[in-house]
């Protein structure tokens, strides 16, 4: 009888645990992602010498671009471990004081703190050389893969598998292998999408941000190239395989389980 019972316990603390980690992880995830704003964007004026800031609770930061002090921000997580990024702070009048903070981005997820030098390089001579808008575009046409369509829209589902797998795209069979759980990440991303509000800026920042109608280095993602088979189509695969793996395996724990 007890031996009859081994397997039955097993399903049964198989399946609270199971239930607890996809709850716990659903609730931090909707918490966090869900119901706020699709996207916090920033925007770098290079004729004002302002950089706008979209905070997170809707409000906006303005700040000169002369004023800001500019450094490596270091944060650590327990899924990346130590991340780096490129922060901004907003002083005080003495100088010393930090008011606020903010990051002005980071090359990849899995950046090192040599990659921030990189990134500086690429962001510093927009702002301040004299030929800054011609590199700056000419880096973007020749080494950026996709600009992302999220400027006064949602992502698309398309664009969220392609930004979940990205930091992969190296590496497809680990995208299969790590399938149910990017994929429940990648539905999880259109969740976040679908049930957060498109950020907006004012209308004064809108009004200073006009762009020249006959401007020859205008680009957005209309100019990007076609999305291939690796960064979208494999994906794609990984994502069905992985969310009916996780159905599959739930579903036979509740018909096997006691």
């Amino acid at each position: 009888m007890v031996s009859e019972l081994g397997p039955a316990i097993f399903l049964v603390l198989l399946s609270v645990v199971l239930f607890l980690f996809a709850w716990f992880g659903a609730w931090y995830a909707f918490k966090v992602e869900c119901l706020g704003y699709t996207h916090y964007p920033m925007r770098l004026n290079r004729k004002t010498r302002q950089v706008y800031f979209f905070r997170q609770n809707g409000t906006v930061l303005t700040v000169p671009w002369d004023d800001l002090f500019i450094t490596l921000g270091e944060a650590k997580s327990p899924i990346t471990s130590t991340t780096y990024d490129l922060r901004a702070h907003v002083l005080d009048a003495d100088g010393e004081t930090v008011r606020e903070s903010f990051s002005l981005g980071y090359p990849s997820l899995l950046g090192n703190a040599e990659s921030i030098d990189k990134f500086w390089a690429f962001l510093q001579p927009y702002m301040e050389a004299e030929d800054g808008v011609e590199r700056t575009w000419r880096h973007l046409k020749e080494q950026t893969g996709y600009l992302m369509p999220v400027d006064g829209r949602r992502e698309g589902w398309r664009w969220s598998i392609v930004q979940n797998y990205a930091w992969s795209g190296h590496w497809p069979w680990l995208q299969f292998i790590a399938s149910p759980v990017l994929g429940l990440n990648a539905v999880g991303r259109m969740l976040a999408m679908w049930t957060s509000k498109v950020p907006e800026w004012p209308a004064e920042v809108e009004q200073e941000s006009q762009v020249d109608a006959d401007d020859p280095y205008v680009l957005t993602w209309r100019d990007n190239d076609t999305i291939g088979w690796w960064e979208l189509y494999w994906p794609l695969i990984c994502t069905l395989i992985g969310v009916g793996a996780f159905i599959g395996v739930i579903g036979w724990i509740i018909v096997v389980g006691p």
